[in-house]
């Protein structure tokens, strides 16, 4: 397996007067997952949606295998599972699956209740069903990284196991950063752990490291 590293550097987010990031950072390798913490409004949505483009920010560098990356055409290095919504509510699954190159049917075998949908909208199904199409989308999808804000909101308890099965699998050939409020999930997967605390992302080695940052008490 061909090995590559994603560095995201000295993330700035102010809005207006607030200061939500000073000195945001993280990294990424294949063959490894890596958790993102830290408290409600701590900025770490932020910090992802302004590696992608989706956030006019102050400053943001981003680096894969030491050379930067261009911000026009980073959908192609990383796909990227947002917080909200990720496909329009009219979109079928067949079209969605279509446009991510990624087979329908592969994802069947995983989840077979989902035979049924294959012509069905994004509206016809549960918040939950959606999310997890959604998931699987982006997660089957080519791409050395993932991003994946929340994997875990909304999903079925019966699918977490499996969900967590899918992301160690795919972090064999791919690095994937995941963030969610569900620590014991985030936990069980995480190879390496970041938190975001007062603006600033530090390593967590052991759990008084999350005390000290105030995510645990």
């Amino acid at each position: 397996m061909e090995k590559h590293k994603l560095i995201v550097d000295s993330v700035v987010v102010r809005f207006g007067e607030k200061t939500v990031l000073s000195g945001g950072y993280i990294t990424s390798e294949t063959g490894m997952v890596t958790g993102l913490l830290g408290r409600n409004g701590a900025g770490k949505s932020c910090m992802f949606r302004a590696l992608m483009g989706g956030l006019k920010v102050e400053n943001v560098m981003v680096s894969m295998d030491e050379a930067p990356v261009d911000r026009q055409i980073i959908g192609r290095s990383i796909k990227y599972l947002p917080q909200g919504k990720l496909l329009p509510d009219g979109i079928t699954l067949k079209r969605a699956f279509e446009l991510y190159g990624v087979n329908y049917w592969g994802f069947i075998n995983r989840f077979p209740r989902y035979s049924r949908y294959h012509d069905a909208a994004l509206w016809e199904l549960s918040g939950g069903e959606a999310r997890l199409a959604e998931l699987c989308l982006v997660l089957l999808s080519e791409s050395p990284f993932y991003i994946l804000d929340e994997p875990f909101s909304q999903i079925d308890p019966v699918n977490i196991e499996a969900v967590q099965k899918l992301i160690r699998e795919r972090s064999q050939d791919h690095g994937i950063i995941v963030t969610d409020h569900n620590y014991d999930a985030i936990s069980s997967v995480a190879d390496n752990l970041f938190v975001i605390a007062d603006g600033y992302t530090s390593p967590v080695h052991c759990r008084e490291d999350l005390v000290r940052y105030g995510y645990l008490k």
